[in-house]
């Protein structure tokens, strides 16, 4: 897989080129940050490689963050600032942290999320008009502007704005979990909130800004867990109108998502044991001598393939067995006895860093 420039070929001004290119006005928020690491380049600090691997997450879209990856770096750098070696929680973290996305996942990404930051989804949805309809009607809705005065009277709203002008209501996560639930009304803030969420939730709102409704869409994000669709509540939705799939589709395997399916699954595994048969071939075809198209055709006849199989396909099959293993084991123990697995019928034993099992047998017989 294609991996974002390394460390060894990069300079101060093309790192700083390369934030600035980022949506959310990165290189604002982050060129202090930059500046800071080359300077930590040039002195001898211990920990280079884990601050180099938390730089380069510098420079993957904030959609795939799993964290602040910005505040932590900068935690991690004043900590070697101040002649501290990075603790084992952080070492631990920056451990578990997946390799920078490629850079083609990197320019889809980005590119995604420059329409996101402008509001715009139109290349993935189609139905846009439905927007325009609501939105058109709730300008004209006397209901709207006479509970907005309501709340104005009661709350000086301006305080709640973002630096946009926009008031946001409190976001809403993954299977509708909300962090806020628990109802507080102590504070003015809490009160505000409470009061807005359920404003919101009245007309379709995200927000109001200065006064003007800010209407939900239908939107596709990427989040670092996956891709999330949101269809808001008044949107009579037409699954092969309204989304442009072919877009979406794309975007999702921008991460280099791998195909699947039962039947792929299972022909991945044929092949898998096909090749390994073959490498164990091939080393009883050393043992004996064999060289050459008598060489071929023995391990062919073997592997039940036809005697017109030529020596490239027979070295693609071999090169299968050097791939990934059908499991990971580790650390590899090997168990005394064979493994009973439960209510299934059957055993299963780990040999290296390879399963077998009855699904292995089913496999050489066609099943």
């Amino acid at each position: 897989m294609e991996r974002p420039n390394s460390g060894r070929c990069s300079s101060l001004q093309s790192d700083l080129k390369r934030l600035g290119a980022l949506a959310y006005h990165r290189l604002e928020s982050s060129e202090e940050l930059v500046r800071k690491f080359y300077h930590f380049r040039r002195s001898d600090h211990g920990d280079p490689n884990h601050l180099r691997k938390l730089y380069d997450w510098l420079f993957v879209p904030i959609t795939l963050w799993p964290i602040d990856i910005e505040g932590l770096l900068r935690a991690a750098l004043d900590r070697v600032a101040s002649s501290r070696r990075l603790d084992k929680r952080i070492i631990l973290l920056i451990d578990l942290l997946p390799l920078p996305p490629s850079n083609r996942t990197l320019r889809a990404v980005s590119e995604h999320e420059h329409s996101v930051q402008h509001g715009s989804y139109e290349s993935l949805i189609r139905a846009r008009h439905k927007y325009d309809q609501i939105e058109s009607q709730l300008a004209r809705d006397r209901t709207f502007q006479v509970q907005w005065n309501s709340i104005k009277a009661h709350f000086e709203v301006t305080k709640f704005a973002d630096h946009k002008g926009i008031i946001r209501r409190r976001l809403v996560a993954e299977r509708s979990m909300r962090e806020h639930w628990p109802v507080r009304w102590i504070k003015t803030a809490d009160r505000f909130h409470a009061v807005f969420d359920v404003f919101c939730q009245r007309l379709h709102l995200y927000g109001i800004r200065r006064d003007r409704p800010l209407l939900l869409k239908l939107t596709v994000n990427l989040t670092p867990f996956g891709t999330m669709i949101f269809i808001p509540a008044y949107w009579s939705f037409d699954p092969k109108r309204d989304l442009n799939w072919r877009a979406i589709t794309a975007l999702h395997k921008a991460r280099g998502v791998p195909k699947q399916g039962q039947k792929f699954s299972a022909n991945q595994l044929a092949a898998r044991l096909e090749a390994i048969d073959a490498a164990k071939l091939s080393k009883e075809a050393d043992a004996r001598k064999l060289k050459g198209e008598a060489r071929l055709s023995w391990m062919s006849e073997k592997l039940n393939r036809d005697v017109r199989t030529d020596e490239r396909q027979l070295r693609r099959i071999l090169a299968k067995s050097r791939d990934e293993p059908i499991a990971h084991v580790g650390p590899i123990a090997k168990p005394k006895k064979r493994v009973r697995l439960g209510a299934l019928k059957g055993w299963m034993e780990i040999q290296g860093d390879i399963i077998h099992s009855d699904i292995e047998k089913d496999f050489r017989a066609g099943a």
